[in-house]
């Protein structure tokens, strides 16, 4: 009685996934997770519409990469140079300086110097000044964070030449004007 039970729910499945589209079949099959009789049900299905395992792949990776492309590609806060900036440029290939991607590091800026890096990206820039594209993500390229670091380091000597410079002036002026 069990097997005809779930040969009944495997049967209510396949009924409802007659109906989907090849997207909405697809989409399903992703995402993953179905109790067995369902997964039994769409598998069945797909298979009787040649929709195989490339197509399914296909679209994880469409997904993936539309996740990343909001995670990286959202700057939630960014007031007078402090904020979440990408920075960098350079081309890991000649197909990719083909298809004009380069590979920048996503920062943490802070008083416009690079502090802290979060991750190295593979991004499409548009000639339009739109937002970047997204296409993966790489190791940490470590020559972009060094000179991130260098150029971090360069703006807070700068600074410190200034405060200093504004002191040394102060006292001078404080002593000979007195």
């Amino acid at each position: 009685m069990s097997s005809d039970f779930i040969s009944m729910r495997t049967q209510d499945f396949a009924v409802q996934y007659q109906s989907l589209s090849d997207d909405a079949l697809t989409q399903l099959a992703s995402e993953g997770g179905l109790r067995p009789e369902a997964d039994i049900a769409l598998r069945t299905e797909m298979q009787k519409r040649s929709i195989g395992l490339k197509e399914v792949r296909s679209l994880r990776a469409q997904q993936k990469k539309a996740k990343l492309q909001i995670q990286v590609g959202n700057n939630p806060y960014s007031y007078q140079g402090t904020g979440l900036r990408l920075r960098g440029d350079k081309v890991l290939t000649e197909s990719d300086r083909n298809k004009g991607i380069t590979v920048v590091t996503r920062w943490i800026i802070f008083a416009f110097m690079p502090s802290i890096p979060l991750g190295s990206y593979r991004v499409k820039q548009h000639t339009d000044g739109g937002k970047p594209e997204i296409v993966g993500k790489v190791p940490l390229q470590w020559d972009q964070v060094l000179n991130g670091w260098k150029v971090a380091a360069l703006i807070a000597a700068l600074i410190l030449l200034a405060f200093a410079g504004t002191v040394i002036v102060t006292i001078w002026w404080a002593t000979t004007h007195h």
